[in-house]
This record gives C-alpha cells, sequence and structure tokens, in this order.
C-alpha cells in the first residue's frame, strides 16, 4: 500500500503507468482552481469523470506498476481469473473500443510450454468466426507478456448464471445448447474441435445468445494420458480413456455438450465436481450417471433423447458430429414448441402376460389425461409385465408414431376425458400408413353410448365400454396382439 496519499502522487503515478494523460489531468486541476486538492476529492472526481475506474484506483493505492496497459489496450475492470490467465475488460487506447484481453499469469509465463500453448490456442482461435463463438482479434506473446484480445460480450458465463437461475426452462435451455453446438458444428467443419467444453466456457450475452470461448486445446499440449496432463481436458481425458478413443475426437465434445444440456434441464449435474485428478480419470463416474427422465420425468421426451443420445457411453451411439445434434435439437424444439411431444415417463414393467416370445416386454401405449386413472392403467399393466408408456394428448400420439412407427406394439385410448377427439384418433389410427398397422383398443365411459357409434372398429381395432372388468380389457389387448408374441 502506498503511504504518499496525496492528490498529486496519485496524478503522477496514473501519469507513470499510462493510464491518463497530461492533458486529461489540467482538466481535472482546472475543475478544481488549484493543484492543492484533498485527496479524497481528487479520486472521486476522476473516477465520476471517468478517468479512473475503481479497480484502477484500487491497484495504483497498492503500488502496482504494471497490468494497466497492455498494447493498445487498456485495463478497466477485472472480469474473471482461472488458474491459466485472468479476463479483463479493455478499452481501445484510441478508439475506446471495449475488448476482452485475457493474459496469461505470471507463474505460467515463466514455463515456456506454457506460454507456447497459450499462444497456439490464441493463433488457432483466430479462425473461427461465427456469431457463437467469441471473436480473437489479436496474440501477443513476446517475453514474459502474453495476452489475447477478443469481443467483449455484455452478459455472464453460464456457470455463473446456472448458479443464479439454477433449472432452467426446457426451451431456454435448449435455445443456449443449440448455440453451443452450432459454434462447435462451425469449429468442427475447419478441422477444430474445443477440448475444455463446461458451462465457464460459454458466454450467455445479454441478448440471449450462447457464445463459446477458449478453443484451441486440442492436439495442443502433450499425452494427456500421461501424468503430464493438461488438468484443463482432464475430463476429456477420462471419457476417452473409458471409451477407448483419441483424444482429438470431436464426439467428446458432443458428449460434455450433452453434460450442460443435462445440468441445465435437470438442475442436477450428471457427475460430482471433484479435484482429485485419479477420480476425474475413473471410468466410473461416467458409468453411474443417472438418466435424465430419472431426475424430472416430466421433461419433454423430444429434448430428454437429445441428451441422452448426446451423452451415450458408446462413442458410435453418440452423434457423431455436432452438425446431426443441431438438427435433432431444433427438430425435439420445435415439437416442444408446438406442444406435440410426449412426456418422457415410462413405467418399469413386470414378468407375465406382457412379455413377448423372446421374454422382451411389450410396448403398450396409453392415451388418458385423468391422472388417476393414468395411475390406475399404469399399476394394472405394468404388473403383467407391459412397458407402459402414457400421454394425454392423442394429436402428440401421431406425432410420436410419425418419427417411428414402431414406438408401441399396442394402443389403449380412453374417452373418459378427451371424448370425440380420442374416438377421432382411434378412426385415423385405421388409415394412417404410420399407424394402420398398430392395433388400438377404444375405451368408451359408461356414458358415452353417443360416441360408439363415430367409432370404426375392424380386426385391428375394437371398442370397449366401461363398466368393464380388468380382465376383460387384458383379454382383448391380448387377441389383438400377433398370437406368437403375446
Amino acid at each position: 500500500m502506498v503511504t504518499d496519499q496525496t492528490a498529486e502522487s496519485l496524478a503522477q503515478r496514473a501519469l507513470d503507468v499510462s493510464i491518463v494523460t497530461q492533458e486529461q489531468l489540467r482538466g481535472v486541476w482546472n475543475a478544481f482552481g488549484t493543484q492543492e486538492v484533498d485527496y479524497e476529492q481528487f479520486k472521486q472526481l476522476l473516477v465520476r469523470q471517468g478517468l479512473l475506474t475503481n479497480f484502477q484506483l484500487e491497484r495504483l493505492e497498492q503500488g502496482y506498476r504494471t497490468g494497466f496497459v497492455y498494447g493498445d489496450y487498456k485495463v478497466l475492470y477485472l472480469v474473471g481469473a482461472g488458474t491459466f490467465a485472468r479476463v479483463y475488460r479493455a478499452a481501445h487506447r484510441t478508439t475506446n473500443e471495449l475488448f476482452a484481453l485475457k493474459v496469461l499469469r505470471k507463474s505460467k509465463s515463466d514455463i515456456p510450454t506454457e506460454a507456447d500453448l497459450f499462444r497456439r490456442e490464441g493463433e488457432l482461435g483466430m479462425k473461427l468466426k461465427h456469431p457463437n463463438i467469441v471473436a480473437i482479434h489479436e496474440v501477443y506473446s513476446k517475453g514474459k507478456i502474453h495476452y489475447i484480445v477478443m469481443d467483449f460480450v455484455e452478459g455472464h458465463n453460464l456457470r455463473d448464471f446456472f448458479r443464479v437461475r439454477g433449472k432452467f426452462e426446457p426451451l431456454e435451455a435448449a435455445r443456449i445448447v443449440e448455440g453451443m453446438v452450432a459454434g462447435l458444428s462451425y469449429a468442427y467443419q475447419r478441422g477444430i474441435t474445443h477440448r475444455d467444453l463446461k458451462m465457464s466456457n460459454v458466454i450467455v450475452s445479454s441478448d440471449g445468445v450462447a457464445k463459446l470461448v477458449d478453443f484451441g486445446l486440442a492436439g495442443l499440449g502433450g499425452d494427456e494420458a500421461s501424468d503430464g496432463a493438461n488438468p484443463r481436458t482432464i475430463d476429456y481425458a477420462g471419457l476417452e480413456r473409458a471409451t477407448n478413443v483419441r483424444k482429438d475426437d470431436m464426439r467428446s465434445d458432443i458428449f460434455f455438450a450433452g453434460c450442460i444440456f443435462y445440468q441445465l434441464m435437470s438442475g442436477q449435474a450428471p457427475m460430482s465436481e471433484n479435484r482429485d485428478r485419479t477420480k476425474r480419470l475413473d471410468k466410473s463416474r461416467f458409468l453411474t450417471i443417472k438418466p435424465i427422465s430419472e431426475i424430472d420425468p416430466n421433461l419433454p421426451l423430444a429434448l430428454v433423447r437429445v441428451v441422452n443420445k448426446a451423452m451415450e457411453l458408446v462413442p458410435e451411439r453418440r452423434y457423431q458430429t455436432p452438425g446431426e445434434m443441431l438438427a435433432d435439437l431444433k427438430l425435439a424444439s420445435k415439437r416442444v414448441r408446438d406442444n406435440k411431444d410426449l412426456p418422457a415417463e415410462a413405467v418399469d414393467v413386470g414378468p407375465q402376460e406382457g412379455h413377448d416370445a423372446n421374454g422382451q416386454p411389450r410396448k403398450l401405449m396409453i392415451v388418458e389425461s385423468d391422472t388417476k386413472m393414468q395411475n390406475v392403467f399404469r399399476e394394472l399393466f405394468k404388473k403383467q409385465g407391459y412397458r407402459v408408456l402414457v400421454t394425454s394428448d392423442p394429436e402428440r400420439l401421431f406425432q410420436r408414431f410419425y418419427e417411428d412407427s414402431n414406438m408401441a406394439d399396442i394402443v389403449l385410448m380412453s374417452t373418459g376425458h378427451i371424448g370425440a377427439s380420442a374416438v377421432a384418433a382411434f378412426n385415423q389410427f385405421g388409415e394412417e400408413s404410420s399407424t394402420k398397422n398398430t392395433p388400438v383398443v377404444l375405451l368408451l365411459g359408461d356414458k358415452q353410448n353417443g360416441l360408439k357409434k363415430q367409432a370404426k372398429p375392424d380386426e385391428q381395432r375394437v371398442v370397449l365400454q366401461m363398466p368393464v372388468k380388468s380382465k376383460e380389457l387384458r383379454q382383448a389387448i391380448l387377441k389383438l396382439l400377433p398370437a406368437d408374441e403375446a
């Protein structure tokens, strides 16, 4: 801490580190009419006129002589600090345009390999110009001074945003991840992977656009399986050890994009954070991830499927490119926005009549809007070995069949609270090419005789009316299933 705290001494220190000019100081002295000015009043005027920031002022008072200016850029504030570098908001000394300045820590600058890695990372990132990637404009690396000049994005990194917000709404999470994956896809097309994809490396701008930072670690540095593994890519090394793929495999970025999506939608990280290197490299971290639908069974199925595929441990089952993931994510988001998606809920099955000849559970889709009746049907059929899926909307059901005609082996439609729309869907099932081979049981309410006249049953579609015994309902379903599979 500097002890000679006077207005003149502060002015001289600010001049010495080149963050103010003589002309600017003359304007301040003229405002007071003298240089015999109270120290606190002088400080306040410098800050009020925008000549110094509080950050600069604190460093001057603490006696710092460096770190105020890097090339053409004047440091204004500290934005963030990590193990390897600090990031500042800075202004161009001529144009006053704002930039983000990433400066390698002094402890790393003294290590030639770290400084070289920092420089090459910046140069690689300069090749990427995309709306979802923070642009790099300049890389400086000489002696012990190493910095990268980037766009300054008004906003917050996703990690800090999540700490404040917690769980995101599914479509908001999807929009953020869509931007991330668009940036990954652009980079992939230019032969560049990220290698350090995590929430702190995603900036969400004030207008909601996700932008990636810190590209370029792929292929830079030593063998990650050795004791000299880069700590920034240790999670990647653990994943790739577990899956036996090379360290620049793009599908690793896809896995960690899925992890971010998982955390935003569920409110929980898929893997616990751990500083222990050995534990982070342990394959069990990746084998014990809970399915996201177990954490929140009410998440939209279409988005859950994107998460699940992105996070497949077997690389060949994962999305093979960011472009594939992006296309699926856009389609899934549209389905959710259009309210055509099924809930992610599925029910465990038992070992009885609901199994086919190969011992596999048959998939029974229940269309019922009343929650209590949904539970009644679930309990009835899961005890018989069926895998039970539930939706309350016939239109959603058709959307799923259009996507996958094998999504269910048989459908039970209850008109109880849905009424005529269930009958219309029952009839449509016999007409659509994607559904006409799927058997359907239409269950009418005891006071819905009029609807029975509207129904069009055939060999694949039967109509029952309440009251009906559970055994009769089960028998009707068994009769419609192929004999060799029932």
